[in-house]
């Protein structure tokens, strides 16, 4: 059932404005979110003052924006709550089965069959894990499902290079990136899906492959100037493809101090050897990133596991009631953090501006190099399956090509 507790209620957020909460099948949970926003109502006052970054703010929800109609199929998604914290420690090992058409060719087949793996831990625990094909992509993926000692809802969804299968010799860099509000909703296979499917960074891996970008790659939103210097960019370090995962994710809060506790030690514990096991990942070549409340989440292992990560970024990050967290890892980190590379990007029309500008402010007096980029467009999806996934896309693919800065696990 639904906590009733205070929500902050920041002046740029408005729900209803979400184009993709307002599909049929996504009523149920548009009434969920609507009575959260209701409750917030009454715990708003002076939100755009700094106060709201407090560490005793109470959590607010930031949806990802919702895509058009018209850009995704219908769901009929079962009626269901909104939870704020990760459901109870059991787990049921899911199935996972296909939904769509098989593609042909080789590299399809050899996704296509169900792969059993075991993870050791520490040297003391197995780690069970499952992969299954995700067809219906412009770049190969898959489900990669672990049997979690921690998070039940433990399923992974990874998109691989397009020459991966091909090059089978070849490492590549890992980037683990987490979805917005509005995936962290979703039930968890389709909330893993938020960069694939959602954010269509398939499309976004097609366009870099030709190392040339158009204003119809970023959906328009894209100034002549701006998509010279990306090209110019693909130019002096042309895309070579990473490894895109995508886990599913519990809505944050500030009752865990940001993060929830069994979900961290998922990620850092289980999820990241999982994914070193049975992918072929590059040593020391492992980056995180994320949009809207996904980008509060990656700035957040970022900062506080440095020694793991050597990109940092985030997308239209939504920092408000975190900001005093992050500057509290930031300044305990920065030595390291002086040597990783980290991007924070936002745009003209981005709600989450605001903060995203106040944390470039701190790592500034913090003396933290990063890039800041500000472009054109929303907070919304067309944002994200544009100028979003390819700016992401584009920096880590960069920064992790060249030689770590510092030591790296």
């Amino acid at each position: 059932m639904l906590r009733k507790r205070p929500l902050i209620c920041p002046k740029e957020f408005d729900l209803f404005q979400r184009p993709g909460l307002r599909e049929t099948g996504n009523r149920p949970l548009l009434l969920a979110l609507t009575l959260l926003f209701s409750l917030a109502l009454i715990g708003c006052s002076q939100s755009d003052k700094p106060s709201a970054g407090s560490a005793n703010s109470p959590p607010h929800l930031v949806p990802a924006a919702g895509p058009s109609e018209t850009s995704l199929p219908r769901e009929t998604t079962p009626s269901s709550t909104v939870e704020t914290q990760p459901p109870a420690q059991k787990r049921n090992k899911p199935v996972v089965k296909s939904e769509e058409k098989e593609p042909k060719g080789a590299s399809a087949r050899a996704l296509n069959s169900r792969a059993s793996l075991t993870v050791r831990l520490h040297d003391k625990n197995a780690l069970e894990a499952e992969t299954e094909m995700i067809s219906g992509f412009k770049t190969p993926a898959e489900y990669l499902t672990i049997s979690s000692k921690r998070f039940p809802e433990a399923v992974v969804a990874v998109m691989l290079p397009l020459e991966y299968e091909r090059e089978s010799k070849r490492k590549y860099p890992l980037v683990i990136a987490f979805g917005g509000a509005a995936e962290c909703a979703r039930p968890s296979k389709k909330g893993a899906l938020a960069w694939i499917h959602y954010y269509k960074s398939d499309e976004a891996v097609l366009a870099l492959g030709h190392n040339q970008l158009t204003s119809e790659d970023f959906r328009g939103l894209i100034t002549p100037e701006r998509l010279e210097d990306f090209n110019g960019g693909l130019k002096r370090h042309p895309y070579g493809g990473v490894i895109l995962a995508c886990p599913a994710s519990p809505l944050l809060s500030l009752k865990a101090r940001l993060e929830f506790p069994d979900y961290e030690t998922f990620v850092m514990e289980e999820l990241i050897p999982a994914l070193k096991s049975r992918y072929r990942v590059a040593p020391g070549k492992i980056g995180v990133d994320g949009v809207s409340m996904g980008g509060s989440r990656s700035m957040y292992y970022g900062f506080k596991y440095p020694e793991v990560f050597s990109s940092i970024g985030s997308v239209q990050g939504a920092f408000g009631p975190y900001l005093d967290i992050l500057g509290d890892l930031a300044s305990k980190k920065k030595d390291l953090l002086r040597q990783r590379f980290i991007q924070l990007v936002t745009s003209d029309g981005d709600t989450m501006a605001p903060s995203v500008e106040r944390l470039h402010r701190l790592l500034v007096s913090e003396d933290i190099d990063h890039v800041y980029l500000k472009l054109t467009g929303p907070h919304d999806y067309i944002f994200n399956q544009g100028p979003g996934a390819l700016a992401l896309l584009v920096f880590h693919n960069r920064v992790l090509g060249t030689v770590a800065r510092g030591p790296v696990k």
